[in-house]
């Protein structure tokens, strides 16, 4: 006779074989978490473990103490059991926030990646701007109340051509995954006219 622990009530993994002590005048005596086989198993093929259910031996799947991910969000997650991934879960890794699980895969939202990518330019196209009216504005005044220099009025049509380029960053072939941003124009100190 052969003898496995059923080491974890749970999973009923076994683990062995095991030698049981021999108790002078009794004999064996067998644990409640020990079975009894007439045959050993042969070793758990890779990536396999034995289990005891059902009154039979048979291997299942072993992913515990491995990283898997949900399909929903690809989030990651630690896996301790035996056995096959729920299918609410993954062995394999998202490969980016734009992927979502589909067709057995991650797969790229193109959608959700174009839209993401719009709003980041959009953010960063206002943040340009801001600093275009910072430097428009005082001579945009000066300019309307005709006390413009013909140096200042150079300055103002070169940043005012540049808030036009960034305006038109969407005509660009490649928006928005690929974005060749206007130089600023080198700030100018500028003397007002006396």
């Amino acid at each position: 006779m052969t003898y496995y622990y059923v080491v974890n009530e749970a999973n009923k993994e076994m683990t062995g074989p095991i030698e049981l002590p021999i108790t002078p005048g009794i004999g064996i005596q067998v644990p409640g978490n020990v079975i009894e086989l007439a045959e050993q198993l042969p070793p758990a093929e890779p990536g396999y473990a034995w289990v005891w259910r059902n009154g039979i031996a048979s291997q299942l799947i072993d992913l515990r103490n491995t990283i898997v991910y949900y399909k929903d969000t690809g989030m990651a997650s630690y896996w301790s059991e035996l056995g096959p991934l729920p299918d609410y879960l993954t062995s394999k890794a998202r490969p980016g926030e734009y992927y979502v699980w589909k067709n057995n895969d991650w797969e790229l939202d193109l959608e959700a990646q174009r839209a993401a990518f719009v709003a980041q330019a959009e953010i960063e196209r206002d943040k340009r701007l801001q600093e275009v009216v910072i430097r428009v504005a005082p001579l945009q005044y000066a300019y309307e109340l005709g006390e413009a220099s013909s140096d200042q009025l150079t300055v103002l049509q070169v940043w005012k051509r540049y808030a036009l380029k960034l305006a038109n960053i969407e005509l660009q072939p490649d928006y928005p995954l690929s974005i060749d941003w206007p130089v600023a124009p080198a700030k100018l100190v500028v003397s007002p006219s006396v």
